[in-house]
């Protein structure tokens, strides 16, 4: 156990199957709420990027202005109240954000030869971290096809179908693209990604025009943004399974022990997609209601939530409002300063549905809650985000209130730890 800005804080660890390898630490937080006792409980997820210091940093800034807020008249009755913090830490990965003109400079893939190399590493690691022992065989293939893939479409037909069969077993939502991709020929694909993607508010020219980001035109630099959105689908894949696998049976566990602890679910970007995870699993028999849900900038579709994403389709956390999983307030933030959302979804919408006119914003088939909010959903109820001291906010049961941080209250995709962002959470913390 630690302690953080006067919270106790315990370190739960989960591998890419959702099994807690911290069973101690989390055994001696049960063990603490129950004897301390608490009277809420917080489990807090990263996204991609961080490993265990980043992710740590993130927990410490969210915490100490979370705690700056408890003195305030309005949380007199929070400020009482005894926490424990389970900081979650899943195995992530780097998701690359830009593809500009100055990685040819700064990485020196001028080079074919060195750029091609750096592809290599991207399938080795993806083989020895990410593949099952079933499918490692046919990234050992893909990665013995690497020579032939220059001008070859056979090759590049058959090195795609390859390094796709990571998701095989991927469970299906169609909102997110990945089944319209792979529908696609290999050699198809990476033409496509050979040219420029722009996501939504780009980068603008001295007469404020919008220009796409330039990107590699040889066929090392169309293979590593491929790879760079498959290691995107990996991370949405295995943040879901954390959430529902891992996060899920230790809240049960936890709330099994302690019935009276009130939980609280917060995740940031694709530790967003973990908890909406990690809910919807609670939402299955037998049920159990977290008491809030705050999603910080997440990284999944903006259809998510919705009873139709247009096509007939539900999203894929749809149960989560049909089942009102959650008994207090359910909040998630966005941004039209996210970049990095509209960047992931930019390129899948580019790839899937080809909406350049609408690339990554609010009409853009695949665009991210994180950037747009959620998307043709009755439930959700838009309100501006507010500094502390403004007027407080009200919650209504069975909706989900999309704070628009637009404008400067969240500047960009990591701008989660702020003290508007904690403020409501606190207030949301104040309603259960």
């Amino acid at each position: 156990m630690q302690n953080i800005e006067g919270f106790d804080f315990f370190s739960l660890t989960f591998d890419d199957e959702g099994a807690l390898t911290s069973r101690a630490e989390f055994e001696a937080m049960v063990q603490h709420a129950r004897t301390a006792p608490a009277t809420d409980a917080i489990f807090i997820a990263h996204g991609f990027r961080n490993d265990a210091a980043d992710a740590s940093r993130v927990y410490t800034n969210f915490l100490k202005t979370f705690r700056g807020h408890l003195p305030r008249q309005e949380f007199q009755g929070v400020a009482a109240r005894r926490f424990v913090v389970a900081g979650v830490y899943w195995p992530s990965k780097s998701f690359r954000e830009t593809f500009g003109d100055d990685d040819r400079r700064d990485r020196g893939l001028h080079d074919e030869r060195l750029a091609m190399d750096g592809v290599k590493r991207q399938l080795e690691d993806l083989k020895t971290r990410d593949a099952s022992p079933s499918q490692r065989p046919k990234l050992e293939k893909a990665i013995a096809l690497l020579p032939a893939l220059d001008g070859n479409p056979a090759a590049q037909d058959e090195f795609v179908t390859l390094v796709f069969s990571l998701f095989d077993t991927a469970a299906a939502d169609p909102t997110e693209g990945l089944e319209k991709i792979r529908a696609q020929s290999g050699s198809d694909l990476l033409a496509r990604l050979g040219g420029p993607i722009a996501p939504a508010g780009g980068v603008r020219d001295v007469r404020g025009v919008v220009q796409p980001r330039g990107i590699f035109g040889d066929i090392a630099g169309a293979v590593g943004k491929f790879l760079n959105l498959t290691t995107w689908y990996v991370m949405k894949e295995r943040s879901g399974t954390v959430g529902a696998a891992g996060v899920a049976a230790a809240v049960r566990e936890l709330k099994a022990s302690c019935p009276a602890v009130k939980t609280h679910l917060v995740g940031h970007s694709l530790g967003g997609r973990l908890m909406a995870g990690c809910a919807k699993s609670l939402s299955t028999p037998p049920p159990l209601q977290p008491d809030s849900l705050m999603l910080l900038e997440a990284a999944f579709s903006h259809y998510g939530f919705s009873a139709d994403n247009g096509e007939g389709t539900p999203g894929f956390f749809r149960d989560v409002i049909l089942r009102r999983v959650v008994k207090g307030p359910l909040l998630s933030t966005f941004s039209f300063e996210d970049t990095v959302v509209g960047q992931a979804y930019a390129i899948t919408s580019r790839l899937a549905g080809d909406n350049s006119r609408a690339i990554g914003e609010a009409d853009d088939p695949y665009g991210g809650i994180g950037r747009n909010g959620p998307q043709k959903t009755t439930e959700a109820v838009v309100v501006p985000m507010r500094a502390p001291g403004a007027a407080a906010y009200t919650f209504k049961a069975g909706v989900i209130t999309s704070l628009n941080g637009s404008g400067g209250l969240i500047k960009d995709h990591g701008d989660v730890t702020n003290e508007a962002v904690t403020y409501a959470f606190a207030s949301a913390v104040a309603r259960t």
